[in-house]
């Protein structure tokens, strides 16, 4: 990417600036200026900047500058929107052709959410609404509470949360609104909270568990949701046994509960008690802890966990390996599994995770070393052609992971040779580049074999060979030996030209004629891509230069001295459909004829050697897009 002059004069001008100078924040250096329509207001707030600076080479902004940074992140933008209330710092950073300037402008920003407020009621016109006690409110000076029937109460900092309003005629269903204000700022207030009211006992249906977790301290952590100011109990039990309360709170929202010293192999079933303003006492679902347990055995993990107590809205089990989802279970009575997928020496750590209603139980994770294993052979693995001298070599290797370790040996050899060398062995790594090769002139072929953490070595694998693309006239042929070890499902041919790039499918051919007509480009790039059956490897070949038309070249001298230096007059071309040549003296008369362009004249006629002087050359041919040319010209004969 090139930098434009007035960025790169900034890097040149900010580099030849002493170190001493950054010590302190920019703000204060001056020299900048631009004008914005705001400087406060109602977030989201979009501020429009406007610069003033004069012949400034270079202008650019940091929406929320630190006051200290000498090097804080800046864009070349027209305006800043803040989505968030705050003190900003805009800050100018331009360059002019007496150095880099700095402006600064304070940008406030106030709160314009609504403040979020639930109500409880029981029984008559008696209303408890309880504020929020959140992040919103605080950004305000006074909250308004306007109650639907002509009365109003205020919240200032300090107050609080909780207001209790008698409302008189119960027949109607009154709408109590709820509004931040500020006092004395350009933003007066903020969205309004629209609160209908419904007489009657409070509804708790939110109050519910939205998921439970057993950790490996023995510690049950619960996740529930809770109403503001409605006392609940978080309460758990084993095998059947009586509820015990382990805790009691009144918050509101999602709340976290750990139930301590618990049996980490063991089930528990946790539910929520709750009372309302009346007293009256209601009991959320219960749901149930998951245990796991694991052991290695015949070089795999095999993995058992406590089934789901309750069939009813059960959705299924997922199975968890290093925090990695390995297998789903839709049947409530699958409770163990086999992981074939490790390798000797490594470790893994399990959890089950049971899901109920949209509800998630999770176990306890479980490690398991896998003690015994059998080395599998490689199955996955590619070359690919990455430039002019750089073949890269990817393998998956069975059972690799953070938690194992392996050797993976690389050797090589030219296609068409059985000898190969070993040429690097890499160590828990799975990808290198091989800078040794010409990929444009031959195919490179390699084998692979690792030995894993166990000392257990695998035989090499089969050869896999790079693609090599070359033209004949009118076709593309490439090798037809596979690139990848899993073996090539399709191949397609890239055609790169001023349009962009085009692919095109042609299955499992190895050869592809190219179609163009005089309104095609006047070269393409042209490229081949091998596919596995599941794509997670390809494979590229060398890239190949073809023009259009190319025609036909050749010299205006040539000396057939046998100095081994332009012995022979040749014509050049590799994309001709037919061709013939004529060499006429300054008769008129023919002293060589060829209508094979491989067919040189070595400057002799009849095996003696032509006179030095000028000769004739006619030639005729059809190129790559069937147009007959026919080409005239002149040549020195010289000794």
């Amino acid at each position: 990417m090139k930098l434009k002059l007035p960025i790169l004069l900034f890097i040149v001008l900010f580099k030849l600036l002493p170190e001493k100078a950054f010590a302190q924040g920019l703000c204060d250096r001056g020299g900048g200026s631009f004008d914005v329509d705001f400087t406060e207001g109602c977030a989201p707030l979009t501020v429009r900047i406007t610069n003033t600076l004069n012949n400034a080479l270079s202008v650019a902004y940091a929406a929320a500058y630190d006051g200290r940074s000498t090097n804080p992140a800046i864009q070349d933008v027209a305006s800043v929107t803040y989505r968030n209330r705050g003190v900003y710092t805009l800050f100018q950073q331009a360059v002019t052709s007496a150095g880099v300037v700095y402006a600064c402008k304070v940008i406030t920003v106030y709160e314009s959410r609504p403040v979020s407020a639930t109500y409880a009621s029981c029984g008559g016109g008696k209303i408890t609404l309880i504020l929020a006690e959140d992040l919103v409110i605080p950004g305000y000076d006074q909250v308004l509470i306007e109650w639907g029937d002509g009365q109003t109460s205020l919240y200032k900092s300090g107050d609080s949360f909780v207001f209790d309003h008698n409302y008189t005629d119960v027949s109607s269903s009154p709408t109590v609104k709820i509004t931040g204000q500020h006092i004395g700022k350009s933003c007066t207030q903020g969205a309004v909270n629209s609160l209908p009211i419904s007489f009657q006992q409070s509804q708790l249906n939110d109050i519910s568990i939205k998921s439970i977790e057993m950790l490996g301290s023995g510690t049950l952590r619960v996740n529930y949701l809770g109403v503001t100011a409605i006392p609940t109990e978080i309460q758990y039990r084993s095998n059947g046994g009586t509820y015990a309360t382990a805790g009691r709170r009144s918050s509101g929202g999602l709340q976290p509960f750990d139930i301590v010293s618990l049996n980490v192999n063991q089930a528990y079933q946790v539910q929520l008690s709750y009372q309302d303003l009346c007293q009256g006492v209601s009991q959320s679902r219960a749901y149930s802890s998951m245990s796991l347990s694991g052991k290695s055995e015949n070089g795999a993990n095999v993995l058992t966990w406590s089934q789901y107590p309750e069939a009813a809205d059960f959705e299924g089990y997922d199975l968890m390996r290093d925090g990695v989802l390995i297998k789903s279970f839709s049947s409530v009575s699958e409770v163990t599994f086999t992981d074939p997928d490790v390798q000797c020496g490594s470790y893994s750590e399990y959890q089950i995770i049971a899901k109920i209603n949209g509800i998630t139980s999770t176990s306890a994770p479980v490690g398991v070393k896998t003690e015994v294993s059998t080395a599998k052979p490689l199955e996955k693995a590619s070359v690919s052609v990455s430039g002019e001298n750089l073949v890269v070599i990817k393998a998956s290797v069975p059972g690799a992971g953070p938690n194992s370790t392996y050797d993976l040996s690389i050797e090589k050899a030219e296609a068409g040779s059985t000898t190969f060398k070993k040429i690097i062995t890499l160590y828990n790594q799975s990808e290198y580049s091989d800078p040794d090769v010409k990929t444009s002139e031959m195919s490179y072929c390699y084998r692979l074999s690792y030995q894993n953490s166990c000392g257990q070595k695998l035989p090499v694998s089969q050869p896999m060979c790079t693609i090599l693309l070359k033209k004949e006239l009118t076709n593309l042929v490439w090798t037809p030996e596979s690139p990848l070890l899993a073996g090539v499902t399709n191949y397609n041919v890239i055609q790169l030209g001023s349009g962009g790039a085009e692919n095109i499918p042609v299955q499992l051919k190895t050869v592809y004629t190219i179609k163009l007509n005089a309104q095609s480009d006047l070269q393409y790039n042209f490229q081949v891509r091998a596919e596995s059956a599941d794509s997670t490897f390809e494979s590229l070949s060398n890239i190949i230069n073809y023009k259009r038309s190319a025609g036909v070249f050749m010299p205006d001298a040539f000396s057939p001295n046998g100095d081994g230096y332009n012995d022979l007059l040749e014509a050049k071309s590799d994309q001709l459909q037919s061709f013939n040549l004529s060499i006429l003296n300054r008769w008129g008369q023919v002293v060589f004829y060829s209508d094979d362009i491989t067919k040189s004249w070595d400057g002799t006629i009849n095996g003696s050697n032509a006179p030095v002087g000028s000769y004739v050359y006619k030639m005729t041919f059809v190129d790559d897009i069937n147009q007959t040319v026919e080409k005239n010209g002149t040549f020195m004969l010289l000794r």
